[in-house]
């Protein structure tokens, strides 16, 4: 009897020992709907405006402000080279001497030329001056008599007019008067032409004076040219003429470069060189030192190459090599609008699109991509300030929840 009841103590013993209410909270369990799905954890950046820009760099050639091939303005033999290469000369100094003998003999024959003519003007004038008194009493004195013949013809016309005289005497006093007349008329033109008429004359003489001035002149003018001078001041590079060598004229004499006027000379896509207007502040790097260089020239032809040329004027740089190279830096803008990160932007079936939070759900904005720099895109369909998702996770969808991680940037 004792065997019989053991399995069933032990059996009310364990039931004793569990823990209460354990079959409801297995109901419950049972009873309670599955969680939602959680949100995906995701950062965002705020979309702004403005433009996409990227580093340029080109190389560049150094040049002078003025490099100019200095041309003799006569012919002749040279005599004398009076400035050595890599010397700094001024304005008008002159570099190379020609032989001036021929030039020298010139100048001194049209000095004499002038001189002799000034002379001959003188001794004209002073001609009609001598001559001006005898032919001023000539005048006075045909007056005078002219005053007498009208006299005279005068009283013998009352003299016929009463029958005192004969016609014959009135026609001779009439006579006298026309005589008169005439003489006053040829004393008063003998003075107006007083030095006025002739090669000898003063005018003709002064003529004269005026063409030999004129040739002398022409000669300082050829003999100032014997002498090749720097047209402005700079540093004479080379000099091609040696001591003994003949020269043409217009032939090239020396090189002459303007001092402390360096610019730089470079080319540019024709889109970079719109933007790179006059008075446009760039980097430059030469002689491992960096300058700045404005802009003061830009083409507005491509060249063959499709490239444009650009100089800019280097502050600062009177010591840089003339021919040197060098780097210019700038940054070019490549395009513009509302910017997003490179990373936020997914491409499906070869359209882009990104994805903006609102109200904690991911919207997918289909977009066009204008440019691409520097981790950056610039787009077009998106409104600036929405807040984008970056990076993509890759199981995101359009519709999904989402939860900001850390707040949005």
């Amino acid at each position: 009897m004792t065997r019989t009841l053991l399995p069933l103590t032990l059996l009310l013993a364990l039931t004793a020992c569990s823990p209460e209410g354990g079959g409801e909270e297995a109901a419950t369990s049972l009873s309670t709907p599955p969680p939602k799905t959680t949100a995906l954890a995701v950062r965002t950046v705020r979309a702004g405006e403005g433009e996409l820009t990227v580093p340029r760099t080109v190389a560049a050639t150094l040049e002078a402000g003025r490099d100019s091939n200095v041309a003799a303005q006569a012919g002749g033999t040279v005599i004398r080279v009076l400035v050595q290469e890599g010397e700094r000369v001024t304005s008008g100094q002159g570099v190379v001497q020609l032989d001036d003998t021929a030039a020298q003999q010139a100048l001194t024959s049209a000095r004499l030329g002038l001189q002799q003519a000034e002379l001959s003007l003188r001794q004209a004038r002073d001609a009609v001056d001598a001559a001006r008194p005898a032919l001023e009493a000539s005048v006075r004195a045909a007056e005078l008599g002219l005053r007498r013949a009208r006299q005279e013809a005068q009283d013998a016309q009352e003299r016929y007019d009463d029958d005192q005289i004969t016609q014959a005497q009135l026609l001779a006093a009439q006579a006298g008067q026309a005589q008169a007349e005439s003489a006053l008329a040829q004393a008063r033109n003998a003075l107006a032409q007083n030095g006025q008429a002739g090669a000898g004359s003063p005018e003709a003489l002064e003529l004269s004076v005026q063409s030999a001035r004129a040739g002398v002149t022409q000669a300082e003018t050829a003999l100032a040219r014997t002498v090749v001078r720097a047209p402005f001041a700079g540093v004479v590079v080379s000099v091609a003429a040696e001591v003994g060598e003949a020269v043409g004229q217009g032939s090239p004499v020396f090189r002459l470069v303007e001092a402390g006027n360096v610019r730089a000379r470079f080319t540019v896509t024709p889109a970079d060189a719109a933007a790179l207007t006059p008075g446009t502040r760039l980097n430059l790097d030469a002689g491992g030192q960096t300058y700045v260089a404005v802009v003061n020239e830009v083409s507005g032809v491509a060249g063959s190459d499709r490239l444009v040329p650009v100089t800019a004027r280097v502050q600062g740089g009177a010591d840089l090599p003339v021919g040197g190279a060098a780097q210019v830096r700038y940054r070019a803008t490549v395009g513009g609008g509302v910017l997003v990160p490179s990373s936020a932007l997914s491409v499906d079936g070869g359209e882009s699109a990104v994805y903006v939070v609102e109200g904690g759900v991911a919207q997918r904005v289909p977009v066009q991509v204008d440019a691409e720099a520097r981790g950056q895109v610039a787009v077009r369909g998106l409104d600036a300030g929405a807040q984008v998702i970056t990076p993509v996770p890759g199981s995101l969808q359009d519709g999904a929840r989402v939860r900001v991680a850390g707040g949005g940037a």
